[in-house]
């Protein structure tokens, strides 16, 4: 179903943060609505960009992040759900990520 939204994907973590490597986000509104973030990226896990962009000011909700992954240990994903943020494990149904984005939806749009 086409929910409207404008889908970027990029290989490593971006953010205007990283981009601009500046100590705070200067946004004054989140610039994304959602992110799915692989957990195994080349530079960083996703987990640690979450965390990165957390202790920049990041403006996205918790709620509306998530990691997807077929290989995190432990630690890591109970770290990610207790932190707030959605945990996808590989092989997922899209199902399962389409209704995620519909709760967002219901929420907040």
């Amino acid at each position: 179903m086409d929910k409207g939204f404008h889908v970027l994907s990029f290989e490593n973590p971006t953010c205007p943060v990283i981009e601009q490597n500046l100590e705070t986000c200067p946004m004054n509104a989140p610039c994304y609505d959602l992110v799915l973030s692989d957990n195994q990226m080349p530079e960083m896990t996703g987990l640690e960009f979450f965390l990165y962009q957390e202790q920049k000011g990041c403006k996205i909700p918790t709620g509306h992040k998530a990691l997807i992954s077929g290989d995190i240990s432990w630690e890591e994903q109970k770290k990610a759900v207790s932190m707030g943020y959605k945990m996808f494990k590989k092989p997922t149904s899209l199902h399962l990520i389409d209704h995620w984005i519909d709760g967002i939806l219901d929420q907040e749009f």
